[in-house]
């Protein structure tokens, strides 16, 4: 069996007049062939329930065990020394400094703020996010005269924004206030933590998020979008300073209606991803398209997406991977086009859903 990269060029990104970039083979390819290993990594989220069992850095599955190593101040687990070390060191000083101030916010609310929000709801649409964000930013105004005195520095930077020769009065402080009383999605606030700290540490990756395909409407429903413009809030009430010019309603919606379409699973290893933990954005990984009949498998080794092809490849032909679970790719053409609606947003017209 072939495991090493095809020889180059293997694959070219070209648009496409029906699903915007696509991946296609620029020669023969063997079956087994590595065509592209991913390690691309913008932003991932391990869900809550799972952030005991799951390797920060590697994302190694416990099923079910606590791992040993926990950085109780961060509130995540590693599944060794070096993936702890690692992790330290890509987040940076500034991201540890975030994520432990988010960890003590969140450790101080009660259980039911950790909660999903409503899901079968419509999704919010255009005008109702412009007004949602039009509402958070009255109150983000407030918080930031409140914080003034964190950031009044004769440097400037952050501290010369015109809202620091504001005097602080009750108002100010009772926004900021109010602002960490609000229930608490620490999910979406890991998902904005994540982001904003990509910006910080990777600004010249952010050209690669940029081409992704965009969905204008990214929330599942009205108590999604809430938890983004409260965590938006809270987060503008805590974070170090440095990322606060990144915390913005316009960066965390870019980032949002990029994750919408584009991310991948951040699954189990061991029974073909039967435990869904999380998810994550690698943006060059996403220009592969789907198929229920893929030409291309993909396979997780920690924080690296390696993708194979599935059989023998001819020249110009379009590469697919899926966009399904092991479960979910058995079902009938009706189920199959369902989720890929619900989730993805599209009507698939691989030759599996031709044929029904």
């Amino acid at each position: 069996m072939q495991t090493g990269p095809a020889a180059p060029p293997a694959f070219e990104i070209r648009s496409t007049p029906h699903s915007g970039r696509a991946v296609f083979a620029a020669r023969d390819i063997p079956a087994h062939a590595l065509i592209w290993r991913s390690e691309d990594l913008a932003l991932s989220v391990l869900l809550r329930e799972y952030r005991r069992e799951v390797c920060g850095q590697c994302f190694s599955y416990a099923h079910g065990r606590d791992l040993q190593i926990r950085d109780a101040g961060v509130g995540f687990v590693f599944c060794t020394e070096t993936c702890q070390d690692q992790w330290r060191e890509d987040t940076g000083e500034v991201g540890v400094e975030a994520w432990t101030v988010v960890e003590a916010l969140v450790k101080r609310r009660s259980k039911e703020d950790s909660m999903m929000v409503d899901v079968g709801l419509p999704r919010p649409r255009k005008e109702d996010i412009e007004r949602a964000w039009e509402v958070a930013l009255v109150q983000a105004r407030l918080i930031k005269v409140a914080r003034q005195g964190d950031w009044d520095t004769p440097s400037g930077g952050v501290g010369s924004d015109a809202e620091a020769s504001v005097q602080v009065t009750k108002q100010h402080k009772r926004a900021l206030q109010k602002a960490l009383q609000q229930p608490i999605s620490p999910d979406v606030m890991s998902f904005c933590v994540s982001g904003i700290l990509f910006l910080y540490n990777s600004p010249l990756d952010l050209e690669q998020v940029l081409h992704l395909e965009s969905d204008s409407t990214p929330y599942l429903n009205a108590g999604d979008l809430l938890a983004f413009t409260r965590s938006y809030l809270h987060l503008l009430a805590i974070l170090p300073l440095p990322l606060v010019r990144f915390l913005t309603p316009e960066n965390l919606f870019l980032l949002s209606t990029r994750d919408s379409h584009n991310a991948f699973g951040i699954r189990s290893l061991e029974d073909d991803g039967a435990e869904f933990f999380g998810y994550g954005c690698w943006p060059k990984a996403s220009y592969f398209n789907h198929s229920c009949a893929p030409s291309v498998v993909k396979t997780r080794v920690g924080r690296t997406w390696g993708f194979f092809a599935q059989r023998d490849l001819k020249m110009g032909e379009e590469l697919c991977i899926t966009y399904l679970s092991g479960e979910e790719r058995a079902l009938e053409r009706i189920g199959r086009m369902g989720i890929l609606r619900g989730n993805w947003g599209f009507e698939c017209g691989c030759v599996r859903c031709a044929v029904g």
